[in-house]
């Protein structure tokens, strides 16, 4: 998608505030991902505290490779560590609040910057590969939205 950006000064508005206007021929995948992108620049953090253990472990987002759930208890791959504590896959990918990072099946969000390949696997699933090595599944249900996200 070739995106046009124009600026336009409005004397009457506060200094800390801005207004964005999107304009496209239709509501896209593409579309839903800019809106979604500009919206959590308001919101948007750079760190993730992770309760592990008895210590609370400060973590940046970027260097986050992918999270998977079983049962209760989450776990969190960096390039260095992986990272177990408990939670709701749902609510850490709320928390994470950045355009990188997409669901890929019930059980795993990875973040795309950390997406090495996708190789197609059985039953119209794929296997996401990692910068760390990791091998995860990309169910048929969130395959569409992964390709949308990556311009496919």
């Amino acid at each position: 998608m070739k995106i046009e950006i124009n600026y336009q000064q409005k004397d009457d508005m506060p200094v800390d505030k801005a207004k964005v206007t999107v304009e496209a021929q239709s509501f896209s995948g593409d579309v839903q991902n800019l809106m979604k992108t500009i919206d959590n620049l308001d919101n948007h953090t750079d760190v993730v505290p992770l309760a592990v253990d008895d210590r609370v472990v400060m973590i940046q987002l970027d260097e986050i490779i992918a999270i998977e759930v079983y049962k209760n208890e989450l776990t969190v791959y960096t390039q260095i560590k992986a990272y177990k504590l408990r939670g709701k896959l749902k609510e850490m990918y709320q928390r994470l609040n950045n355009g990188d990072f997409i669901q890929i099946s019930k059980s795993a969000v990875i973040n795309l910057n950390h997406l090495s390949s996708l190789e197609a696997s059985f039953s119209g699933n794929m296997l996401a590969f990692m910068d760390n090595d990791e091998k995860l599944t990309v169910s048929r249900k969130y395959l569409t939205q992964l390709k949308e996200s990556l311009g496919m």
